[in-house]
């Protein structure tokens, strides 16, 4: 029960870039842009300290966090849950925003909206 097959189209190492840039398009792709060697535009100058984002590595490591157990009831629950999800952050930074708001101080730098997207 062997059913013939097309062969994969071979890898060349001419691949045509138009035609790739059509495709990209079609597909709703953003362009590709070629670097330009020793250009001295700006776009080829590196960042300046105020345009680099902020280090993750000034948040305090999980080995110095304290977990903490809580039971709320569920309507508090679902409705932090809730904020979290239009919010599209964790329900972490949920409550440390709200402990912010109540005058704890925070560092700017444990403010993590989602830690999963640093792991």
């Amino acid at each position: 029960m062997k059913t013939d097959r097309a062969p994969f189209a071979p890898i060349t190492p001419d691949i045509d870039d138009d035609k790739l840039e059509r495709l990209a398009a079609e597909k709703g792709v953003s362009a590709l842009v070629k670097p330009v060697a020793n250009r001295k535009d700006e776009r080829s100058r590196p960042p300046s300290p105020e345009q680099m984002p902020v280090a993750v590595t000034d948040a305090t490591p999980r080995s110095e966090m304290k977990s903490l157990n809580l039971e709320l009831p569920v309507y508090v629950w679902t409705e932090l849950k809730i904020r979290a999800a239009k919010e599209q952050t964790s329900l972490r930074h949920v409550v440390m925003k709200a402990l912010v708001t109540d005058g704890v101080t925070i560092n700017d730098s444990d403010m993590i909206e989602d830690g999963r997207r640093l792991r």
